[in-house]
């Protein structure tokens, strides 16, 4: 193979590969950010991933241009052809394996259809390997005059990949993380002076979950409340003469998988009487029979684990009395209260 063909192989393959590397990378990126939950170190890996690709992409083209006038007399040193067939071969590899899991389980027709479609894999490897033999068919040596800081940069770009490679692989085994959210709403319907007693959102502990509490507004109507003592423990006590809603909502920050699905089952309502597998009783107080009760408990680990405590529409009599909540299992976990 002669020097002019191998430059030309090779320059074709760097501007090929870099491309395509750069285009799954943001096909990465963008799924990672459309489904639930963000994989760790999400900004790290993007600025390491891009800036390694860029940068090893651009340093290997001027290594290759610095041979334009001469390309008879090209030699491409080791770390250079090193760079240049990775990025082909990997996004090649990286394309070319949905096809072959089809391939694998037997369906050979959807196998055909997806190798049409990534295409542009089997052109990478192809480029990959033509390069591979380019480098390892040439000579290997520095060529005099090359500058200094193009090998520097190409030895600085090429360990800013490595690392943004295995960040992403570190990223990924420790799985995604999700912005876990709390959200607390009532709703009072009534036509006169009334004081309720009414569950707070609290934790294993028995503690009121006072932040998200501290930022309870009220969205309609009048009331006035604070958080009191009963006799069936901790509750919020809303005073109100027309009705009202009152709504709170809370980042509780980002959590993994496992860690959001421990955090969802530590909060729980306060004033309950009894709990059993599939039944909860929470004690509610009302001054006045001529009132409706809608309550809503919610967390949410942003992962798809949602877990709901609720009463809709519940007439309430004068006094204290029970509220049954019935708890259901699914991929959103929902409690509905009732009497």
């Amino acid at each position: 193979m002669k020097n002019e063909t191998r430059l030309k192989i090779l320059k074709l393959s760097c501007i090929y590969g870099g491309v395509l590397s750069l285009i799954l990378v943001g096909l990465y990126v963008f799924f990672v950010v459309a489904f639930p939950g963000t994989v760790r170190y999400m900004s790290i890996q993007i600025i390491l991933l891009l800036t390694g690709i860029v940068s090893v992409t651009v340093f290997s083209y001027m290594h290759l241009n610095y041979a334009r006038e001469n390309p008879e007399e090209f030699s491409c040193p080791i770390l250079h052809g090193i760079v240049i067939t990775a990025i082909c071969l990997a996004s090649g590899v990286v394309l070319i394996t949905p096809p072959m899991l089809y391939v694998f389980h037997g369906d050979f027709e959807s196998a055909v259809r997806m190798t049409i479609f990534f295409t542009p894999g089997y052109i990478s490897l192809i480029l990959g390997i033509l390069s591979a033999y380019a480098v390892l068919s040439g000579s290997r040596r520095s060529p005099e005059g090359l500058v200094q800081w193009n090998v520097r940069g190409l030895q600085l770009s090429t360990v800013i990949l490595a690392t943004g490679i295995v960040v992403s692989g570190i990223s990924l085994s420790a799985g995604s993380i999700g912005d876990t959210m709390m959200q607390y709403e009532l709703t009072i319907d009534t036509s006169e002076e009334t004081m309720l007693f009414v569950p707070l959102p609290v934790d294993e502990s028995g503690n009121v979950t006072v932040g998200l509490i501290d930022g309870l507004e009220l969205v309609e109507g009048d009331a006035v409340w604070d958080i009191v003592d009963t006799d069936h423990g901790k509750a919020l006590e809303v005073r109100t003469s027309t009705g009202c809603v009152l709504s709170a909502q809370q980042e509780c920050g980002k959590k993994g998988r496992d860690e959001g699905r421990e955090w969802v089952y530590r909060h729980n309502i306060s004033t309950l009487s009894g709990a059993d597998m599939t039944a909860y009783e929470a004690w509610i107080f009302s001054s006045n029979a001529n009132t409706t009760l809608y309550m809503e408990l919610s967390m949410d680990t942003g992962l798809g684990v949602v877990l709901s405590y609720s009463c809709d529409d519940v007439p309430l009599s004068v006094g204290w009395q029970t509220i049954s909540c019935d708890i259901s299992s699914s991929a959103e976990w929902v409690a509905t209260m009732h009497p």
